[in-house]
Parts: C-alpha cells; structure tokens; sequence
C-alpha cells in the first residue's frame, strides 16, 4: 500500500511539473500596430499575419524566453526565418526596437 501511495504522489508530482512547464509557452493574440503602419496579428494555434505597404505574408511564429521566431512563405513559396528580441509589456510589445501597441 505505501508503495502505491508513493507511486501516486510521483505520478501526481510529475504531472503538476508537466503542466507548469505547459504554461510557460507564451502566446500572443489580436492585432498589434506600429507607428509607421504596419501591423501584426497574432492568431491561435501560433499563426501570424503581417502587414506592411499593402503586402500581407503569412506565416507562424514561436516565443522562446526574449526571442520570437517568424516563420513565413513568401512570394513562389520562398520560406523564410527570423528570430528577432522580443519584450511583452501588457498592450505593447517591443520586436527589435520597433514597438507594437494592441488594438
């Protein structure tokens, strides 16, 4: 029976560390501009919609610690990566020096 019990409370330990790491991944979401007009807009599952000039890319993006990855298909398929800084403060975030404020 002690066995059990001490398998229990591993199993319940392991799953309470899962479930914080889980909740480490951070996300944005909604529309975010910048001063000289363009925007990004952050959906579920990670996808990423930006606009500049009037050309819209789609793409998906990953934070990881004070770094966000984009990645994007361009014109005839051509895919591109960029990992830029990134700093979240409420209704602004900060990508490599240029700041977006949320909608």
């Amino acid at each position: 029976m002690k066995k059990a019990l001490k398998v229990i409370a591993l199993v319940l330990v392991a799953a309470t560390v899962l479930c914080m790491f889980a909740g480490c991944v951070k996300s944005l979401k909604g529309t975010y501009k910048a001063e000289s007009g363009a925007s990004l807009t952050f959906d579920k599952d990670q996808k990423v919609t930006g606009e500049l000039f009037g050309i819209t890319i789609d793409g998906t993006y990953e934070i990881n610690g004070d770094m966000i990855k984009f990645n994007y298909s361009g014109i005839a398929g051509i895919g591109a990566t960029l990992e830029k800084p990134i700093e979240i403060n409420g209704k602004t975030i900060i990508i490599d020096g240029t700041e977006f404020t949320k909608e």
